[in-house]
């Protein structure tokens, strides 16, 4: 009789360790309850995965913040700025700050060198467009990871500089700002086509409009660009195929978030809260009183905060369909760009204790996974 309550107890015991454990060095995961304690109660789902991403590849933490993080389209990358000196064992840039490109699956990182921010990757983790110095200002620049090919991305004379990339999953089709070289001249949204080095505007410009145009959004394929008018504050979608035009905002004093990488949603900010928007039905969901920072490449995810004028909030993952949402943390913050996939985003905060050995006090990049990973990814 003691025997098989000792044994019962020893069985109660590995269930409970077995429920949480620790999966790698800076990442963390719950793990699911054997199928003899799942019985006691309804099944769950796994718990989310996080892991910090900001680190070298053996592992060693980051000497400095690391901000700005978004994903590849199909989140086998992520890109991000960092002050760090220690990521890679290149020289050290000077001023401090550069752009990093990490594997998701080898924990491979890079830094790309005379790169300054505003960083987004190709799929294939091969193109990545950043802001980097021209001869006279700075401009967007296209480097090819492979080759170690760099090109200037400006459709403008050498004084004009240029800036708010956002790229195609292939990295083929670079939508961006090309800035004026004089006041009297407004900026305009263009697309570079990588294969055939040529510039297409998308946008409005003179003689029809002389107001800027700025914040460009490409999709997946690069068939679609949203941008704003600064001008009043629309927000327009054009088609590259069809050479057509559509207001997708309902107010003036709108902000572009991102348009969704089938092409068919945009996201909006706006001073009283925020809105996502599929532009074919016209049906809209609203956020009052919050402020996007990333829509999903289905259009069906958004990360948001608070719309205060805090850089960190408590930032949560909403799916609009259904309206569920699930905290991501609560001290926390994402750009345009952190969504891939349906169950996977990055966000920087300087919390520690969010995984695991996070001593060094600097804000760090996490790559936040619904599931834990599979086969490395």
């Amino acid at each position: 009789m003691a025997r098989s309550v000792q044994s019962s107890a020893v069985r109660a015991l590995r269930i409970r360790t077995a429920a949480v454990a620790v999966t790698a060095v800076g990442a963390v995961t719950l793990t699911a309850l054997p199928a003899t304690a799942r019985a006691a109660g309804p099944a769950r789902s796994p718990a989310p995965n996080v892991e910090r991403v900001s680190v070298a590849a053996d592992g060693t933490q980051a000497d400095n913040n690391s901000t700005h993080a978004s994903l590849s389209r199909n989140g086998a990358f992520t890109v991000f700025h960092s002050a760090a000196t220690n990521l890679t064992s290149e020289p050290t840039p000077r001023p401090p700050g550069a752009v990093h490109v990490r594997d998701n699956a080898t924990g491979a990182v890079k830094r790309i060198r005379d790169s300054l921010q505003d960083p987004a990757v190709s799929d294939d983790g091969r193109y990545v467009t950043y802001l980097g110095w021209g001869s006279q200002t700075v401009k967007v620049k296209l480097t090819d990871l492979e080759t170690g090919q760099t090109r200037t991305v400006s459709s403008g004379p050498a004084k004009a500089g240029s800036n708010s990339a956002t790229m195609s999953a292939d990295g083929r089709y670079i939508a961006f700002t090309q800035l004026p070289d004089h006041p009297s001249v407004p900026s305009r949204v263009d697309v570079y086509d990588r294969v055939k080095d040529t510039y297409e505007t998308v946008s409005e410009g003179p003689p029809v409009s002389t107001r800027d145009m700025q914040e460009p959004s490409i999709s997946a394929d690069g068939r679609y660009v949203a941008y704003r008018d600064a001008g009043t504050g629309e927000v327009w979608r054009y088609d590259r195929d069809q050479h057509t035009r559509v207001r997708v905002d309902d107010s003036g004093s709108s902000e572009l978030v991102q348009l969704s990488g089938n092409g068919r949603t945009v996201a909006i900010n706006t001073t009283d809260g925020a809105y996502v928007r599929d532009v074919p039905n016209g049906a809209t969901t609203r956020l009052p009183g919050k402020r996007i920072d990333a829509l999903g490449q289905n259009g069906h995810q958004v990360l948001y905060q608070s719309n205060g004028p805090v850089a960190y909030s408590a930032l949560r993952l909403r799916h609009v369909p259904s309206g569920r949402e699930t905290d991501v943390h609560g001290n926390a913050r994402a750009v345009p760009g952190a969504l891939a996939g349906e169950d996977r985003l990055v966000f920087d905060s300087p919390d520690a204790g969010i995984v695991p050995g996070d001593t060094n006090g600097k804000a760090d990049i996490f790559l936040w996974r619904a599931h834990p990973p599979q086969n490395g990814r």
